[in-house]
């Protein structure tokens, strides 16, 4: 059976982007279409009523393009509203937050993960909660780092002041944590500067186990696209085509054709 409808993908930006690419490596046949919410970003010291808002209004949108599966790229997005468009969408949607924890928990020895995220995520909880679900002994530590979504969508720039800011959230972490997750898609767009500060500890990105699980799930609901062409890949901003265009382009690496522009 081959399902022709494409996968849908939605952050409050462009760090879901992260998760697209990730998507488009191991599925490489499938139709995606991706919606970033860059009028509205970031979401992670947004009131989370606003929040639930806007993720069921761009849900709602991108089931009507006619999708088989609803991708929520945004850790902060997946906190608020993954079981209110598990209930109000028709079709399966997950989350980043799971998969991530899931990763970590495999890779520490020492018990012990730092979970670096917007406000949000880091206020309610989330990755301590999920991991503490499947382990009650593992110690969580989770640092929000406010400023970083919005410095990203603007275009990081490679400055000491910057490094700085990302030295001063790693520096709040224990030293005997062995494993840090990014609990924003957003981050691994500047892991490299991360990586500096880290010293070899071990970094989980959830896009990565993320799109592992969309290609899990869609095998088990007999969803695959099992064409042999390559599947087109459609791009959505709420803001501003040109700047998310720039943006887009750079961290995916390849010229985009065409945007659109919707619920702005």
């Amino acid at each position: 059976m081959v399902d022709k409808r494409a996968i849908g993908i939605f952050d409050s930006g462009v760090g879901g982007l992260t998760v697209l690419k990730e998507i488009e490596k191991i599925l490489p046949h499938e139709d995606l279409i991706y919606f970033g919410d860059n009028l509205r970003a970031p979401y992670g010291s947004r009131d989370p009523e606003e929040i639930s808002n806007f993720c069921l209004n761009i849900g709602k949108f991108l089931e009507s393009l006619d999708i088989k599966l609803l991708v929520i790229a945004c850790n902060t997005a997946t906190v608020v509203c993954l079981k209110e468009l598990q209930e109000k969408i028709s079709v399966p949607t997950i989350g980043v937050i799971a998969y991530g924890t899931r990763e970590a928990l495999e890779l520490t020895k020492t018990n012990k993960i730092g979970i670096l995220s917007t406000p949000l995520t880091a206020k309610v909880d989330a990755y301590k909660n999920e991991a503490q679900r499947i382990n009650k002994e593992v110690k969580v530590y989770q640092i929000g780092c406010e400023p970083l979504v919005p410095m990203i969508e603007s275009g990081w720039e490679d400055t000491e002041k910057n490094q700085a800011l990302i030295r001063s959230y790693v520096d709040r972490l224990p030293t005997e944590i062995d494993v840090v997750v990014f609990g924003c898609t957003h981050y691994p767009i500047i892991e490299e500067y991360f990586i500096r500060e880290l010293k070899g500890k071990k970094i989980v990105d959830p896009a990565k186990e993320t799109a592992l699980e969309v290609e899990e799930l869609l095998k088990k609901l007999k969803l695959l696209n099992k064409r042999d062409s390559k599947g087109k890949v459609s791009f959505y901003t709420s803001g501003n085509i040109n700047k998310f265009q720039k943006i887009a382009e750079k961290i995916l690496g390849k010229p985009i054709k065409k945007i659109k522009q919707a619920l702005n």
